[in-house]
């Protein structure tokens, strides 16, 4: 089966549907409990055919990572001693950790191959335990993708360099006296007032837990390497990303959303996502930081999204026809992540930002851990999976959001 072909089909359906929600809602026929009524089974088909359009990439990605597993054993079987030494086969190390041969396996988060985003679905590269891993995680939230990402050898606290005076209201740049212009012979240069501060970024750690009943590591047929890289990416990236989005610091990252200064308030979440004040809230910040920028939503808001109209009635919500690609506003990114507050005084509602400015740092080791005595009395086998990392932004201008009173 061409799964790569499948999830087209499903966008260029998925895009139809959308096609087709526009017209209901322009259709001067109905009632409005009619459209209601058909604009919730449209929706209801949008969002089953991006869920088949992710299934089929996830397939895809399978396919290839059997693939180059399948030629990496048949390379070492045939291969010669060197060949055998220099390759690390992650997927034997798993099943060989589950048969209880070995405790504990490390893995070198620098090392890493990773498959990209879902769109890489025709990539020929090699999946890794670790790459499914974060794959997992980027999947989870799709802001872990467009965050720049450092790996450390260790995890000692860094200080790393926070760009926060320039003021993007202020054309072209603040300086500290005087106006910018051509600097006369024997006279002194102008000053930018560009500040700069520092924030400290250590490393949390965390952890999850996943089993495995003895009866599915005794079958070898079974990719447990998928497995395990699935379930422990999704558990850690529900703790992981949503404190890279709205961690208080502290005892946790700092957040990006939470990081981001406010465009304007609102009183209410609906009352915020229109037209003008999303229009607002992108060009509230300067042309460099556009040019990446993205926007963050609640899932919640995806509704109303779609039946915002320009001052010329065309909907300015364009569904995605690319698998792994997302929907977009003005030609921008459309992230929704469910972390992101709706209600509530203060509650940051909506972002736009160029996540490249916000550093995600991890630590190499993503250690795998086996317990026999987790579930000794159900034939339970229990692996341990932890990874230590943190993340702040580093230039405070790079992102705005809408917030409401109440």
């Amino acid at each position: 089966m061409d799964f790569k072909a499948a999830a087209t089909v499903a966008l260029e359906k998925r895009a139809r549907a959308f096609e087709e929600r526009k017209r209901v809602l322009e259709d001067k026929v109905f009632t409005d409990e009619e459209k209601r009524s058909r604009i919730s089974a449209i929706d209801a088909d949008i969002d089953a055919l991006a869920k088949e359009a992710d299934g089929h990439v996830r397939a895809a990605e399978s396919e290839v990572e059997t693939r180059a597993i399948n030629e990496r054993m048949a390379k070492l079987a045939g291969g010669s001693g060197e060949q055998r030494g220099s390759a690390r086969d992650e997927a034997a190390e798993l099943r060989a950790l589950a048969r209880g041969e070995v405790k504990e396996v490390d893995f070198d988060l620098r090392t890493a191959q990773s498959v990209g985003g879902t769109g890489a679905a025709s990539n020929t590269k090699q999946t890794t335990f670790v790459a499914q891993v974060l794959e997992a995680m980027r999947e989870r939230s799709a802001f872990f993708s467009y965050a720049r990402l450092l790996t450390t050898s260790g995890g000692e606290t860094m200080e790393w360099p926070v760009k926060n005076a320039l003021n993007p209201a202020t054309a072209p740049v603040q300086l500290e006296s005087g106006s910018f212009g051509p600097v006369t012979e024997n006279t002194a240069y102008s000053k930018a007032n560009t500040a700069w501060s520092k924030t400290n970024i250590g490393a949390y750690k965390y952890g999850v837990i996943t089993e495995a009943t003895q009866e599915i590591v005794d079958d070898s047929e079974l990719p447990i390497l998928s497995i395990l890289a699935e379930d422990a990416g999704e558990a850690l990236a529900d703790a992981i990303v949503a404190d890279l989005l709205v961690g208080a610091g502290t005892t946790k990252p700092w957040g990006w959303i939470t990081r981001a200064t406010a465009q304007n308030n609102y009183a209410n979440f609906a009352g915020a996502l229109t037209f003008d004040n999303l229009l607002d809230l992108q060009f509230g910040l300067k042309a460099p930081y556009r040019r990446n920028g993205v926007y963050m939503f609640n899932d919640s808001a995806n509704p109303i999204l779609r039946k915002l109209k320009g001052t010329d009635g065309q909907y300015v919500w364009n569904p995605s026809v690319q698998a792994g690609m997302p929907d977009t506003l003005w030609g921008k990114p459309v992230l929704t992540d469910p972390n992101i507050l709706t209600v509530g005084a203060g509650a940051k509602v909506a972002a736009f930002g160029d996540p490249s400015k916000y550093l995600i740092r991890q630590v190499k080791s993503l250690k795998v851990t086996r317990s026999d005595e987790y579930g000794f009395d159900r034939d339970v086998i229990a692996f341990k999976v932890n990874w230590r990392g943190s993340g702040d932004l580093f230039d405070t201008n790079s992102v705005k959001c809408l917030t409401v009173t109440a």
